[in-house]
């Protein structure tokens, strides 16, 4: 779960991936 948390704040900071949203929930709902 702390990982997900990690790659997920990451993300946000970054804003680099907001085409990404999608993936990234997708792979928290999964897992």
């Amino acid at each position: 779960v702390a990982l997900q948390l990690i790659s997920y704040y990451a993300a946000l900071h970054r804003d680099l991936d907001v085409d990404k949203p999608r993936n990234l929930a997708k792979s928290v709902t999964v897992e």
